[in-house]
């Protein structure tokens, strides 16, 4: 029969060597533990950095287009009316010159050289009307002597 109360020799020095090595790897496991984790936080730190400047980009990228949307629907207000025409002014046609004072005088100086021309057109007429006959008068003696005239050079056959 096997003595249980006894222990065999080699798993005695396998237990110690065991935990001879994992007590002196203890510290680099830890420092290795350590190590993994500082690069997992910096990592996801610089990727939480990444992902926030990205989506601030984003946001300020679409409030910009909002606010140029916003211009672009915004209605201008109403120009002002223009200014009324002025009213229309009526202008009186000029009458008549009022006559000087001494008008009576100025109208019947008038009407004597009114009359004056025509007396002078009537002496005219007449005038032109005897100078009319005398040359009618010469023109049908004249015409009577070239007449004769002609028949004295060219005699009738």
């Amino acid at each position: 029969m096997i003595d249980e109360s006894t222990v065999n020799s080699q798993i005695v020095d396998s237990v110690s060597t065991t935990v001879t090595l994992a007590t002196g790897q203890a510290p680099s496991q830890a420092h290795g533990m350590i190590d993994a984790v500082l690069l997992e936080t910096l990592g996801m730190a610089m990727y939480n950095a990444v992902n926030r400047q990205q989506s601030s980009g984003m946001i300020s990228a679409a409030a910009v287009t909002s606010a140029c949307a916003r211009i672009l629907t915004m209605q201008p207000p109403a120009p002002p009316p223009p200014a009324p025409p002025p009213p229309p002014s009526v202008n009186p046609l000029p009458g008549p010159a009022a006559p000087p004072a001494s008008s009576a005088n100025l109208i019947a100086g008038a009407m004597a050289d009114g009359q004056t021309a025509i007396q002078v057109l009537q002496a005219q007429s007449a005038g032109s009307s005897q100078d009319a006959g005398l040359a009618q008068k010469d023109l049908l003696a004249l015409a009577a002597a070239a007449t004769a005239a002609a028949n004295t050079t060219h005699p009738a056959a």
